[in-house]
């Protein structure tokens, strides 16, 4: 679905798609900012379980899969004030810790300093969360050495990246996530199948 090395046209293709993907920067197909962290950030005042704006943490991103749709910590009005907030769905990439995982935030939230948002792309957002997915390993070669591995952001705008027209990505999207739905749905199946295994071992056996 995504061209190889070298090549600008996907080995395998929807029907009634032609032509070479256009090659451009992550930086010219959207404003890459990156997030803000109150400090310390330990301190009580930055956070209020009764704010309506969450507070993202990797732990969350690795908890539901790089789709945002809970957060537990709450930001506070003075917290808000020393982060980027957003309000409506947006296109993250995480920088530290977990390099490279792609996110999207469909709650409102404030962005710490360990990721980067795309605003205003001219891109199909699900396109290229599929696409930063796909090239997640690859950030691994890029990342300075420290404490913990880091992304520099001005390498994330200089990036390469292929881009076919926009309703090929939007295709190509939908066939992505619909995947990943149904990787979901079977894995809370199996995750039920556990917990009935589980009960059915204790009552036989205990």
């Amino acid at each position: 679905m995504f061209p190889q090395a070298n090549e600008r046209v996907p080995r395998v293709r929807f029907e009634g798609f032609s032509g070479e993907w256009k090659e451009r920067k992550l930086g010219d197909v959207a404003e890459i900012v990156r997030g803000a962290s109150p400090r310390p950030i330990d301190d009580p005042k930055w956070f209020d379980n009764n704010s309506d704006v969450g507070w993202l943490r990797i732990s969350d991103v690795t908890a539901q899969g790089g789709r945002i749709y809970y957060l537990e910590q709450r930001i506070s009005i003075e917290g808000q004030a020393k982060t980027r907030v957003l309000t409506e769905p947006h296109l993250l990439l995480s920088i530290a810790a977990t390099v490279g995982k792609p996110v999207i935030n469909y709650v409102k939230t404030g962005v710490h300093d360990g990721f980067l948002v795309f605003k205003n792309p001219i891109f199909e957002q699900e396109f290229m969360f599929q696409w930063l997915e796909m090239f997640r390993l690859q950030w691994q070669n890029y990342g300075q050495p420290g404490s913990q591995v880091n992304l520099n952001s001005d390498l994330v705008k200089s990036q390469l990246i292929l881009l076919p027209s926009e309703i090929e990505q939007v295709i190509i999207g939908k066939f992505f996530r619909n995947i990943d739905e149904q990787i979901t749905a079977q894995a809370g199946k199996l995750e039920l199948l556990r917990k009935l295994k589980a009960a059915y071992l204790q009552k036989m056996f205990i």
